[in-house]
């Protein structure tokens, strides 16, 4: 697989404002959500990092806030959960108006029945939503793309988003490209935006990425608007490793 990794170093790394996926690009994807491992450089690394680009850096992911924050305590940059729906700016933590709500309670209850319906599959819920599973059982994926679909057309503020192995129904108005913008808007013209994930979700927050004039990097396989790859998360951990190291950030 191809290994853009001596040309994401020429790139240079002046001024990047460095934003983060979590699942598939800093640590391998496991058959459950709970089952990752979380390499044991990867904290002080983060850390590092962080301190050397000047808080430039902060996580964007799928997981909640408040998970993100048990696997990696420490981390001490921004980190927008949920695919946008959570984010601790600065320490201080907000939520999408739906969590809590009726509408959320629907959609879990919903996709629990469907989850039962199909052996193998697994539900992930979270508060601003639910996640159905199928990487036990690749070949129910069409019948638990049309039940997570039924359940986002059903649930007001809610739609139905694709991503490795999973179908999660979530606030319409979420995204990781909303988390991208926010970045990109508190710091108008000054500094490259530079996006790293592995998933259809990481696509859209590429494009903001790209177009505020830095550049992306798809981690894996998969159609990309990502003008880098890096082939895992071990490859990832490395370029960052490399960018510590360097005497100018």
């Amino acid at each position: 697989m191809t290994d853009d990794s001596d040309a994401i170093r020429r790139e240079g790394t002046g001024g990047i404002y460095l934003m983060l996926d979590f699942d598939g690009t800093l640590v391998d994807l496991a058959p459950t959500p709970d089952g990752i491992h979380i390499p044991d450089r990867l904290h002080g690394l983060l850390a590092g990092l962080h301190d050397k680009l000047g808080g430039r850096l902060c996580l964007v992911s799928g997981r909640e806030v408040a998970v993100l924050e048990q696997f990696l305590p420490d981390f001490p940059g921004d980190i927008f959960g949920a695919h946008g729906a959570e984010a601790r700016l600065g320490g201080t933590l907000s939520r999408h108006p739906l969590v809590g709500s009726p509408t959320v309670a629907q959609v879990q209850d919903s996709a629990r029945n469907a989850v039962a319906q199909i052996p193998g599959a697994t539900l992930e819920t979270k508060d601003t939503g639910a996640v159905i599973h199928y990487r036990a059982v690749p070949e129910a994926a069409a019948t638990a793309r049309a039940a997570a679909q039924a359940i986002a057309a059903a649930a007001t503020g809610m739609e139905m988003h694709t991503s490795k192995m999973a179908f999660e129904i979530r606030p319409s108005d979420a995204s990781k490209a909303g988390a991208v913008h926010t970045i990109v808007t508190e710091h108008p013209g000054t500094i490259r935006p530079v996006v790293i994930g592995d998933d259809v979700t990481d696509e859209e927050a590429m494009v903001v990425a790209n177009a505020a004039g830095g550049f992306a990097v798809r981690v894996g396989d998969g159609d990309t608007c990502a003008a880098y790859r890096l082939p895992d998360p071990a490859a990832v951990l490395a370029l960052l490793e490399t960018w510590l190291t360097e005497e100018t950030l």
